[in-house]
């Protein structure tokens, strides 16, 4: 699944303030579809996913799109956009912000070269498991992130919510218990992680997770790291057999959307599909992570994958393996308000050892 990566600068972060504003004046409501000409037809709006078609993140998105469709009498409807057929993958904030697509559902450390807070992401300070990630998120850490791009110019996206929170997992072809077994392991990696598995002497590649099986295939890269159903659902488990629990980070995805676009919705519905969007990355999150169980199951039962849990003293190991990285990016925090205003945020919801 997903994912991610990271580290390439969207195209859209390329415009300057006016282009983009120009930008959006032009294309805003792209993401809304005229049905017809008739002014009783309903608005349809663009969701934009670079997952593929029949994917879980897609049909749990639907669940949640056909009720506002029913709480909005019809009025609204939603129109999908598998496999960056609408925008490109690395490029979606920018295409929500000049209104190609009104939602997606999209990893944020793709755009952690231009806004370092979203590598907070990858850091192992996340001690409260996923039910701490949610409620950092929901304090006001979604608010920091909105705020985080309107800062880089992108001033039509909010984030709604965490849509996606499952434990990352390090999947390669021969067993790594410890940082140690990682020394010299190609492994496709993401932000602070990949920066930690540099130090300790892996090499991190940064590629997307639509070119890690080709990648592993041809003998690029030994390894991946990511949520386990996501590696299972790109069938990488063909290619690797041995995961092994870091128990460092989460794989967090966020629902974005326009709320300029909303604004001008009915005002009967204006706040329907607003709290849709944020119904939307509960209910993929919730979703995602009964799937993501069902997926260790299989994948141990059928697929001959073997899991790896590090007893107490290799999880020390991993954890001081990651610690210059995490207080490198606490360091960022000096000179980026945003950076040191979340990291109290996380930190009042993961307690710190």
């Amino acid at each position: 699944m997903m994912m991610t990566t990271h580290g390439i600068l969207p195209h859209g972060l390329r415009r300057t303030a006016i282009a983009a504003t120009a930008v959006v004046t032009l294309a805003l409501f792209g993401a809304v579809v005229p049905a017809t000409a008739n002014a009783a037809s309903p608005t349809v709006l663009k969701a934009a996913f670079y997952q593929p078609d029949g994917h879980p993140i897609i049909e749990l998105s639907k669940e949640v799109f056909s009720k506002i469709e029913r709480d909005t009498e019809g009025r609204v409807k939603f129109k999908t956009y598998a496999s960056s057929t609408l925008v490109p993958t690395t490029e979606m904030a920018s295409g929500v912000n000049d209104g190609t697509a009104f939602m997606a559902i999209w990893y944020m450390p793709y755009m952690s070269k231009t806004i370092p807070l979203f590598d907070i992401e990858t850091i192992p300070v996340w001690t409260g498991g996923c039910k701490g990630i949610v409620e950092t998120f929901n304090a006001g850490l979604n608010d920091i992130y909105t705020a985080a791009l309107e800062r880089q110019g992108l001033t039509h996206v909010k984030v709604a919510g965490v849509s996606e929170c499952l434990p990352r997992v390090l999947a390669v072809r021969k067993e790594v218990r410890t940082p140690d077994d990682s020394k010299g392991v190609k492994i496709r990696s993401v932000g602070a992680e990949a920066d930690m598995f540099k130090t300790i002497g892996a090499s991190p590649v940064n590629m997307t997770m639509d070119q890690v099986y080709e990648a592993m295939s041809r003998g690029i890269i030994d390894g991946v790291t990511n949520a386990f159903m996501m590696i299972e659902d790109r069938s990488q488990f063909e290619i690797v057999k041995h995961v092994t629990n870091m128990d460092l980070t989460s794989v967090l995805m966020h629902v974005i959307y326009n709320p300029t676009v909303s604004a001008k919705l009915d005002p009967r519905d204006r706040q329907i599909v607003e709290d849709g969007m944020k119904n939307v990355a509960d209910h993929v999150r919730v979703g995602l992570s009964k799937l993501n169980e069902e997926s260790v199951a299989k994948a141990t039962t059928t697929l001959g994958v073997q899991v790896y849990q590090p007893n107490a003293d290799e999880k020390k190991a991993w954890a001081a393996a990651a610690r210059a990285s995490s207080q490198a990016f606490a360091a960022k925090g000096e000179n980026d308000p945003l950076i040191k205003k979340g990291l109290e945020y996380v930190y009042q919801f993961n307690p710190q050892n």
